[in-house]
Order: structure tokens, then C-alpha cells, then sequence
């Protein structure tokens, strides 16, 4: 037996976190450069992956169309 099954690989919440906030900058970025579907496809994968993480990132980001669009619901 390996002296390391008890080593668990999934990401921790600050992981998950910090991963989620990647894909919200990306999805930003890529909503200004006009890359609609991508933007899209990566807010969904962020807001599974922590939905508190884009909502921080998009408190930061207030004058983004996104982010008017966010505090709008």
C-alpha cells in the first residue's frame, strides 16, 4: 500500500476559488475583445466551479457591460 492513498488531489475551495476568478478575468477579456460564445462558455464554467469567485471579480471589474448587467438582477 502506497504511503500516499490518503493524499486527496482535488483542488481545495482556495483553489477552486482562484480558479474560477481566472476563468471570469479570461471571460472578461474575452467578451472585449467580441468573442461572445467564449465568454459565455467560461462565466458558466466559473460559476459552476465558484459562483462567489465571479461575483467578486465582477464587483471589481463595476464598469464592465458584464458587471452592469450582474448587479441589474
Amino acid at each position: 500500500m502506497s504511503r500516499f492513498a490518503d493524499y486527496d488531489d482535488r483542488p481545495t475551495d482556495a483553489g477552486k476559488h482562484e480558479q474560477a476568478r481566472r476563468l471570469a478575468e479570461a471571460a472578461l477579456k474575452a467578451e472585449d475583445e467580441g468573442d461572445q460564445a467564449r465568454a459565455d462558455a467560461l462565466f458558466a464554467e466559473a460559476d459552476r466551479t465558484d459562483p462567489q469567485a465571479v461575483e467578486n471579480v465582477l464587483m471589481e471589474w463595476p464598469d464592465h457591460p458584464r458587471a452592469r448587467r450582474h448587479a441589474r438582477r
